[in-house]
């Protein structure tokens, strides 16, 4: 369960989740640019399909009315769930809130508002909660592509199992992790005291971001005199000694010198 915007989030708003659903959820900037990061996540996700591209419809759709009617647009973020239980994909967005509900505007002419007609028309049940403090809105989806292997789950914890003990033994000392609730590669490289905070959605991109800031921490390091070229560096411009002192002549000893008689 993770909190948006002041609101729960549950994994089925309406029904119990058995023990083979999966559940994928990643939380977003308030943006419009963020629309295209939602359906590349997405696609990445879900087996390629019919059914999918109904889900990402769907979930454009709801993250565009998140952006554009909610508090979220002003700075904020939003998150997006994905829970797919058997022959239903529920897609779920929770938002910072607004003052009014999401409203459905039936004429397909309308310039606005026809973003939750597609949404009924792809949906088999729709539903939201909320109020200014935050909302949460879902669609469920039938899904008629590819089924989930039932050792899915297990799968997807043996897979984030390989990727800590790979991350691990290749980058000792810097801290990573798996979030469970942002469904991200968390990981902290940089030197004890000025450490950096990077994610990326696999392990893999995970590790060439570690990589980068390991080679540009490298390059800010004064690298040590090599003692070979310093002196091959002094036998090609040796070093010029200063010039000794010019000697005065001998000053004869006062008992030696004569007077003249005036």
């Amino acid at each position: 369960m993770g909190t948006t915007g002041g609101i729960s989030i549950p994994a089925d708003p309406t029904a119990q989740e058995s023990e083979l659903a999966l559940r994928w959820r990643r939380v977003f900037a308030g943006e419009d640019t963020q629309l295209r990061e939602a359906r590349r996540w997405l696609t990445g996700l879900l087996p390629d399909c019919s059914a999918r591209d109904d889900v990402i419809s769907v979930a454009t759709e709801l993250c565009s009315n998140a952006v554009g009617h909610t508090a979220s647009g002003s700075g904020g973020t939003f998150t997006l769930e994905i829970t797919w239980q058997g022959a239903t994909v529920r897609v779920t967005v929770a938002d910072a809130g607004a003052p009014t509900g999401p409203h459905l505007v039936e004429d397909p002419t309308a310039e606005r508002g026809r973003g939750l007609l597609i949404v009924s028309e792809l949906c088999t049940r729709t539903g939201f909660s909320g109020d200014h403090r935050g909302r949460l809105v879902w669609g469920d989806v039938f899904w008629t592509g590819p089924a989930a292997p039932p050792a899915a789950a297990e799968g997807h914890e043996a897979a984030i199992r390989a990727g800590l003990t790979s991350l691990a033994d290749r980058y000792r000392g810097v801290p990573a992790w798996f979030g469970r609730s942002t469904r991200e590669w968390w990981a902290m490289p940089g030197c004890p005291g000025a450490r950096q905070l990077v994610t990326a959605p696999t392990a893999h991109q995970l590790a060439d971001l570690i990589d980068s800031c390991q080679a540009r921490e490298r390059t800010r390091q004064p690298h040590p005199p090599d003692p070979v070229a310093a002196r091959a560096d002094r036998r090609r411009n040796p070093a010029k000694l200063p010039a000794p002192p010019r000697p005065h002549p001998p000053r004869p000893p006062i008992g030696n010198l004569k007077l003249r008689p005036c």
